[in-house]
């Protein structure tokens, strides 16, 4: 029998806040799927000196690879977004890992460069509708005072990723070699696949296990009450720049991000001079700091909405501010005279992108509303977009000018962002201006 509903626990909306809470299960569960993709994507740049090594790579034969698997990500963003709308996340989310899973084995088993990027490239294509069922998945599951830290979840999980998987890859490569790292992440995502298939829903009404309390919280809450089956106008969307603002400024946002994902442990151990064990844990402490802010910078999102600030603050203010904090710190740590220092100032300056990151997932729902899928696929392929250029670019950078020069010129794109954050304006859906 479920226990009365007391008086401190009345919501955002006046609504009776539930005892259950299926749906932040699910999200926790989102953290995990997150948690293996990222994992899945960043264990190749820890063991990448051994891999080029034994495959005779240079570095921009490396940054291809990561490259390829951005173009692949990047090109499935806006069908996976759609596919989710129409599908739902349940069943989009499932195939996407399992696809992924099968290509995070397959690197080990291909030795030619040019088979390897088709391989890279096919795990992109199969981790790309990963951030769009998400979004789908926050519409239908999550009131709107909660869409920043439903978007917090996963986006959490992708960040937290790259901490552990540093540690975890240099033991799998020190135990059985660099090819083991892929078939035991590979067969982590297979049982991730069947988890959430056995336990999500497209949306609460669906779910076996959760109260009607908790439904009837959702129903009332959320900025859509149905589920919508036509396609998502883009005609309009594509003539709104506020439409643009969102992709472009995400593009940056990746761009900078896949710097650290792909070039950081053989930054650090090249400029910086760590050994492969010691990089390990200086690599991660990074990506411990942006997994902190994207946790803590949804629920203080939420909280400027649920005080009466307008969104442009709640999520344009907080992103500029991590874009600036970034700027500062990256420059300190080109010229940082320690390796430690240096250390510093890269975990300050990547953490900061984590509330320009989560804000901007937030914003996508706040703008996309019903078609919050294709909304975020477009903003995710503005930012794949980046992710593919950042390793060949960076690569070729840290080749030709140093990678001291490859720190400062990160910074100059960070500007354009900022501006277009002002553009956004993610009080009104896009489609309330038709």
């Amino acid at each position: 029998m479920e226990q009365p509903i007391s008086k401190q626990e009345i919501g955002f909306s006046g609504s009776t806040k539930p005892r259950s809470r299926v749906r932040w299960w699910l999200a926790l569960l989102f953290f995990v799927i997150g948690l293996i993709a990222y994992m899945d994507r960043s264990n190749i740049a820890v063991i990448a000196k051994p891999m080029m090594d034994d495959l005779n790579m240079t570095k921009v034969q490396f940054g291809l690879l990561a490259s390829f698997f951005s173009l692949g990500y990047a090109l499935s963003q806006i069908p996976a977004g759609m596919l989710a709308e129409r599908f739902g996340a349940r069943k989009i989310v499932f195939f996407a890992l399992i696809w992924w899973s099968v290509f995070t084995g397959l690197t080990a088993i291909v030795k030619s460069h040019g088979l390897l990027a088709a391989v890279r490239f096919l795990f992109g294509v199969g981790e790309g509708p990963m951030y769009p069922g998400n979004a789908v998945f926050n519409t239908y599951w999550f009131p709107k005072q909660e869409k920043g830290r439903a978007s917090s979840a996963l986006l959490a999980g992708s960040y937290f990723g790259p901490v552990i998987a540093p540690v975890l890859t240099v033991a799998i490569f020190q135990q059985w070699g660099w090819e083991a790292v892929f078939y035991i992440f590979g067969i982590l995502g297979l049982i991730v696949a069947f988890l959430w298939y056995l336990l999500g829903r497209n949306k609460p009404e669906d779910h076996p296990y959760i109260s009607k309390e908790e439904t009837q919280y959702i129903l009332e809450n959320r900025t859509v009450q149905e589920e919508k089956k036509e396609i998502a106008p883009w005609r309009f969307f594509l003539k709104n720049g506020r439409f643009w603002a969102l992709g472009i400024q995400y593009f940056v946002v990746l761009y900078i991000v896949t710097f650290f994902l792909v070039w950081l442990p053989t930054y650090l151990q090249e400029a910086r001079d760590f050994s492969l064990s010691s990089m390990g844990f200086a690599a991660s402490l990074p990506w411990l700091c942006i997994f902190v802010t994207v946790m803590t910078g949804g629920a203080i999102s939420d909280y400027l909405v649920k005080i009466g600030k307008s969104k442009l603050i709640a999520r344009g203010a907080l992103a500029i501010g991590g874009l600036i904090v970034f700027s500062i710190s990256m420059y300190l740590a080109a010229y940082a005279t320690t390796p430690w220092m240096n250390v510093l100032w890269l975990t300050i300056s990547l953490g900061s992108l984590g509330f320009p990151v989560v804000t901007s997932w937030a914003a996508a729902v706040d703008l996309g509303n019903e078609f919050s899928g294709s909304v975020s696929g477009w903003m995710n392929l503005w930012g794949n977009i980046g992710a593919f250029l950042s390793p060949l670019l960076c690569g070729w950078l840290a080749q030709t000018v140093g990678w001291e020069n490859t720190l400062i010129i990160s910074i100059m794109p960070i500007l354009v962002a900022v501006v277009l954050w002002f553009a956004v304006k993610p009080d009104r859906p896009l489609t309330e201006t038709r």
